[in-house]
């Protein structure tokens, strides 16, 4: 209710045109309007006054130009009659015609102008000396200049024109100094219309003045003053004094605007008090989230963790009602199982412990993967399981882990929860982060169990197992190894495997830790130093360690083939033995049967030879010797029994036939 009108008043307020505007404009308009009447009218006076001094110069400068030209023109005339006096001749007549009319002329149009009554009257006169010089000039033109009597009377007439043309000429400057009166007449006008537009622009500036100062007095009062107060009002609900009030009076926009930001701060202060209220909670939750965070990072078996996550997040939520469980989905896909539960009764627990996928609320949050809330608690059709557990409400959330529904959590709100978009969330993170945790235990127990499986086979096994890195470090090795070396584990790790190895063995090795040698399925040949200082030929295969695709050491495994060594040379002198004997057999055989011959035919010889002297006995006797020497020979190859070799000449070995 106080909304709608606190909405419908600020549209009434925004669709009103402020009073300080309507106010400003009117006052700044009719301010603009008085200074612009009395300037158009000081510009229409000003205006009026220079046209009419414009007018009164030019009419008097064409007066005076008029007069000047009245006056010579006269003169010449009279000029014109004396040399037709003198000469008789009628040029002189005819050009005094033409001057008298253009001087005639010139005073009929002066008398046609806008002229002073002094003028009119000096104007009048002018035009009757004018006539009465024409008459008299009419009277010459009509004498017989030839006659002396009218030559006399001409020269008397001329003397008469002279005194005319003098009066004409008095009358002039009377008209002259008329004009000049005129014309001091219009100075003055226009000193006094100077003094009038000075009075006007005074007036005018005195006006501006007077509008600007009841106008900035005007705006200090209602504008400035109150957008002080307002602006130090502004500065402490800036600093966070919600408590502070505006005060502006009186019924202006900016009072009005006033009141709107202290309604406004006693909004904010409402609003901040449950802001920090709902932050307080948020933190909570976030302290919660982290708490189950740091808890599903300890190692455990998963039941242990889910019971503590699940402690965790009763504790920290307290609009929840301190119970709750979790069900894991079995291997086969099928069925759900409760693995941690808090605040049930055993009874509650034992009946709940197995339930089918899609069953109940639990089963069907497990089936579509989706968070699912419900006011009614165990009253939703949805909920198939006849419990005895009643709850005001039931918050289901699926534990994922890449998409994968591993199990749900389930959680009975208090009466007074209300689900907001940032629980949806929260309770969403939680349920992610129970996923992760799920499937990271049961990840570290297959590889723990995986590892213990690799570590016995490479403990127990009856081959020398062992690691290098690849500067030649051993890295690790079995307890065949350590039996085979004679050595402790402690003691070999770390140290170089170049140093229990030959000459042959180091660069062998070097090689293949530099790839020069590749491996493959080839098996080397080496021997290895034992502690006693003893060398044993082994036979030995590897592969690469690699770690992100990069080698970072070898894997080698190796036998002692000393007795598979001894046994082949010793089946080398078998061997060597029975194809000595095969040989002395058919010696035997082949050499005995004419050596036979020789023996007894040399016997033979040496009985006829018997007393006698000499070299053919001596021969004989040489023959029989080395033939008997044969026969033992071939005998003793026979009876050969082992290989026993000498050297007859460097770097050759032979049999050794010799008697022992």
């Amino acid at each position: 209710m106080n909304t709608h009108a606190t909405c419908t008043g600020r549209a009434l307020f925004l669709r009103e045109p402020m009073n300080i505007h309507r106010r400003l404009i009117v006052l700044v308009g009719l301010g603009m309007f008085l200074i612009m009447t009395i300037t158009v009218l000081s510009l229409q006076s000003i205006t009026a006054v220079f046209s009419q001094t414009t007018r009164h110069v030019g009419t008097i400068s064409l007066e005076v130009r008029k007069i000047w030209n009245i006056e010579q023109k006269i003169g010449d005339a009279v000029r014109m009659v004396r040399e037709y006096v003198r000469t008789g001749d009628k040029q002189f007549q005819r050009n005094y015609t033409i001057l008298h009319d253009a001087a005639a002329g010139m005073l009929k149009e002066m008398n046609s102008l806008d002229l002073g009554r002094n003028e009119v009257v000096v104007l009048g006169a002018l035009l009757n000396d004018l006539n009465t010089i024409e008459s008299k000039v009419d009277s010459i033109f009509t004498l017989d200049l030839s006659d002396p009597a009218a030559l006399a009377r001409a020269n008397s007439l001329l003397d008469d024109l002279d005194g005319l043309a003098v009066w004409m000429q008095h009358d002039l400057e009377r008209y002259k100094e008329e004009s000049t009166v005129r014309l001091d007449a219009v100075a003055k006008e226009i000193q006094r219309t100077k003094l009038r537009i000075n009075i006007f622009f005074g007036i005018i500036l005195f006006a501006m003045t007077g509008f600007l100062l009841v106008f900035g007095i005007y705006l200090y009062r209602k504008l400035t003053m109150p957008l002080a107060q307002l602006w130090e009002g502004a500065e402490e609900i800036s600093k966070g004094n919600l408590d502070h009030q505006m005060q502006v009076r009186g019924e202006t926009d900016i009072a009005m605007l006033a009141g709107r930001f202290n309604e406004m701060a006693q909004k904010l202060k409402v609003s901040y008090a449950d802001l920090e209220r709902r932050l307080l909670e948020r933190t909570q939750q976030l302290a919660a989230l982290n708490s189950v965070s740091l808890m599903m990072g300890r190692t455990g078996s998963l039941r242990v963790v889910l019971q503590d996550s699940l402690s965790t997040i009763l504790m920290s939520f307290s609009d929840m009602d301190p119970k709750g469980g979790i069900f894991l989905c079995e291997p086969d896909g099928e069925s759900l199982r409760l693995v941690a539960h808090l605040g049930l009764t055993p009874q509650f627990a034992a009946q709940e412990e197995r339930i089918l996928m899609g069953e109940c609320l639990c089963g069907m949050v497990a089936k579509t993967g989706e968070m699912l809330y419900t006011e009614e608690g165990c009253a939703d059709a949805r909920h198939t399981r006849s419990g005895s557990h009643e709850g005001h409400a039931h918050i289901v959330v699926p534990i994922k882990s890449r998409g994968i529904i591993l199990g749900v959590v389930f959680l009975y709100p208090a009466k007074n929860f209300s689900l907001k978009p940032s629980d949806i969330q929260m309770f969403d993170t939680i349920g992610a982060q129970l996923g992760m945790a799920v499937e990271n235990l049961r990840l570290y127990g297959e590889v723990k169990e995986s590892s213990e499986k690799f570590w016995d086979l490479f403990e127990n096994s009856r081959d020398i197992l062992f690691t290098v890195d690849m500067r030649g470090d051993i890295t690790a090795v079995n307890k065949t190894t350590e039996r085979f070396l004679g050595k402790a584990k402690t003691e070999l790790i770390g140290t170089s495997v170049f140093d229990l190895l030959t000459d042959e063995g180091r660069a062998l090795v070097k090689g293949i830790l530099s790839g020069e040698v590749p491996m493959g399925d080839r098996i080397f040949e080496l021997e290895a130093k034992r502690s006693d200082g003893t060398l044993v030929p082994l036979e030995i295969s590897g592969r690469s360690i690699f770690l992100m695709n990069k080698p970072v050491g070898l894997q080698f495994a190796a036998r002692d083939v000393t007795e598979q060594k001894n046994l082949r040379q010793l089946l080398v002198k078998a061997e060597r033995l029975a194809a000595i004997g095969q040989v002395g057999i058919a010696m035997r055989h082949e050499i005995n049967n004419p050596l036979t011959t020789i023996i007894g035919n040399t016997e033979l010889l040496l009985d006829r030879l018997e007393g006698a002297e000499g070299e053919l006995k001596k021969r004989l006797e040489v023959v029989l010797d080395n033939a008997l020497r044969i026969s033992e020979i071939v005998k003793r190859l026979q009876g050969i029994k082992q290989d026993k070799t000498i050297e007859y000449l460097k770097g050759v070995k032979m049999t050794d036939l010799t008697k022992e």
